[in-house]
């Protein structure tokens, strides 16, 4: 990604209205992004910004996303920071917020390393030259704690940075690139968090060989959905690299197709509605053509490229993302262009791809990095670009035009991991589970929140947050139950910024030990599990003859009821019998007409 700033307009809140009724009708050839010139003011001395990269994030916690600039052309650039006033307009920030730091930056790691809620940098040089790790104060005002937190006299070569949680401990590890791989240089470092924000070097976890040159971007990615993070690698020139997590941020190397050209940045998402991620490539197929790899579900990928794109042209291109464009819940493909303009290929909810032309602004502009999100509140995607190479370096603002759908989608949770059948009354389990929604970014899918919603026996359903590990990965801890036998059930949801909330079964499970009632009926507790496909089907356990530890007695079966696939409504309705034995049969049917009561009174969530 590149980066150049122009002329910054005095209300974009004012143009994107225009746009709204300006643009066409999705009847026709649909604009769907439009470019809104002068959304930046000039930079970097007045001479653009050569920017590789770009994030759109929350700095401020004001609830829009701000815009991150990092750059590097040779000599010295500013790091540029451009805060959101919620309407799309954008000012320039950096004096303040990074204190009008200047450094060699291609890539940057953003995510909450310190467990305080908001978003930190870390900041590697690309020449060898001092990093910097900025810790945000939570009003988007940024400190260097570079010497505090890291390994003394840590200077990189980085093209490429990411955070995530590799050893499943809840908090944010660093990974760091070596721009030029070979020779006594490695293709990434691995810095382990404390918990606390300060990492020490555990790059002894990583491989030592490589394949190819220049490791120019990272993508966390659980290839082989085991619910830890994966790291690809992408080599700028020759083969890509996949090494494959042991769960506690160990790796190792596994194979990957040959590859070939230039490549910039791979993106992974769920093309086929298969539940595992897929990859696409830039630049690396025939022509400069994009390379479609399908993952059969345990990391291993096969190009199918020819078989599924059908009208991309070449052209030198520099990334790629999948988004929603259309609002028909399946991932379409963006594609940055150095040569060319921004362009989409639109999938046909099966995994095949066609290019939708006319979709940005008919701008061919030098490219490097995009990034999308809603930036002005009217719950349409929006896109930020970075130039670099030739021309201006115009960093540029596509608004989404009415064209566009207001999404009204929910996410989806695409898989859960299992949870022990019986847990001790001690225990604190841990819930990981996959979330999709209308884009992804170097962040995940936007959402407002992750949550699980567990009922522990007859007690109100309680909400635990979920912590973004990386990839598309979230992590909750249930909380202790302490009465055994006690059934524990709980909801995976997920709701995305527009308030759109996704939630599927996660799980079931009892608590070690007899409950204090016991007996012999018919029919036990059921148990939820989710589908890979991220739809809220359900598997009922324990049919006649079997209760499942902890439950009670009775003649109910063991029913697990489900509104639907990811409803908001979060209804679970778990199959329970009567709390006693009672000798007779009148004093049984009021033991089953209670036993329906707390049926209904406890699958019911917030």
């Amino acid at each position: 990604m590149k980066l150049s700033i122009g002329l910054r307009m005095k209300s974009l809140a004012s143009v994107a209205a225009l746009l709204a009724v300006s643009a066409p009708s999705p009847a026709r050839a649909a604009l769907v992004f439009q470019d809104v010139p002068g959304a930046f003011s000039n930079a970097c001395g007045g001479n653009g910004c050569y920017v590789n990269y770009l994030r759109l994030t929350d700095i401020d916690g004001d609830g829009d996303l701000d815009v991150l600039f990092p750059a590097a052309a040779g000599q010295a650039q500013a790091f540029a920071v451009f805060v959101n006033d919620g309407l799309g307009n954008f000012t320039d920030n950096s004096a303040a917020a990074v204190g009008g730091f200047k450094g060699h930056l291609r890539q940057i790691a953003v995510g909450d390393v310190d467990g305080d809620g908001d978003v930190d940098i870390y900041a590697p040089d690309a020449e060898g030259g001092p990093d910097a790790f900025f810790i945000n104060d939570g009003k988007g005002i940024f400190a260097d704690e570079q010497a505090a937190r890291m390994p003394a006299g840590l200077g990189s070569h980085a093209a490429a940075a990411r955070f995530a949680d590799v050893d499943n401990d809840g908090d944010l590890d660093l990974f760091i690139g070596d721009r030029n791989a070979g020779g006594s240089m490695l293709a990434a470092h691995l810095y382990l968090n404390d918990g606390k924000g300060k990492f020490t070097d555990a790059t002894a976890n990583l491989p030592t060989t490589t394949a190819g040159d220049v490791p120019y971007d990272f993508d966390l990615v659980d290839v082989d959905r085991d619910f830890d993070l994966d790291l690809l690698i992408d080599m700028h020139s020759g083969g890509s690299m996949l090494w494959l997590n042991d769960g506690m941020g160990k790796f190792i190397q596994a194979t990957f197709p040959d590859q070939g050209a230039l490549k910039y940045g791979p993106v992974a998402c769920d093309v086929d509605g298969d539940g595992d991620l897929d990859l696409w490539f830039d630049n690396a197929g025939p022509n400069y053509t994009e390379q479609l790899l399908i993952n059969d579900g345990t990391g291993v990928f096969t190009d199918e490229t020819a078989a599924r794109v059908t009208g991309n042209p070449g052209a030198d291109d520099n990334g790629l993302a999948c988004i929603d464009y259309d609002g028909d819940g399946d991932l379409d493909a963006a594609i940055a262009s150095l040569g060319d303009q921004e362009r989409v290929l639109k999938n046909d909810g099966t995994g095949h791809f066609a290019l939708d032309p006319g979709t940005f602004s008919p701008i061919s502009d030098s490219t490097l990095w995009f990034d999308f999100g809603d930036v002005n509140g009217d719950g349409r995607l929006d896109c930020i670009t970075g130039q670099g190479e030739s021309g201006a370096f115009t960093q540029r603002l596509y608004l989404g035009t009415a064209a566009a759908p207001v999404d009204t989608v929910a996410p989806k949770i695409i898989k859960v991991a299992p949870v022990p059948p019986i847990v001790a009354a001690t225990a604190t389990p841990i819930v990981r589970f996959a979330v999709s929604d209308n884009a992804t970014t170097d962040e995940g899918p936007r959402l407002k929140e992750a949550v699980l919603k567990v009922t522990a026996g007859t007690a109100m359903p309680v909400t635990v947050k979920a912590t973004f590990m990386g990839g598309d990965l979230y992590r909750a801890v249930l909380p202790a139950q302490s009465a055994p036998g006690t059934k524990v059930t709980f909801l995976a949801c997920a709701t995305d910024r527009q308030g759109n909330e996704g939630c599927v079964p996660g799980g079931a499970y009892s608590i070690e030990g007899m409950s204090a009632t016991t007996g012999t009926g018919a029919g036990g507790a059921a148990s939820a599990s989710s589908s890979a496909s991220g739809a809220a089907t359900t598997t009922s356990t324990g049919a006649a003859g079997g209760a499942e530890p902890g439950a009670t007695t009775g003649a109910g079966g063991g029913d697990t009821v489900s509104p639907g696939a990811n409803s908001s409504c979060g209804c679970v309705v778990a199959g329970q019998g009567s709390s006693s034995a009672m000798g007779a049969l009148a004093a049984v049917a009021a033991a089953a007409l209670l036993g329906r009561r707390r049926r209904r009174s406890e699958g019911e969530s917030e």
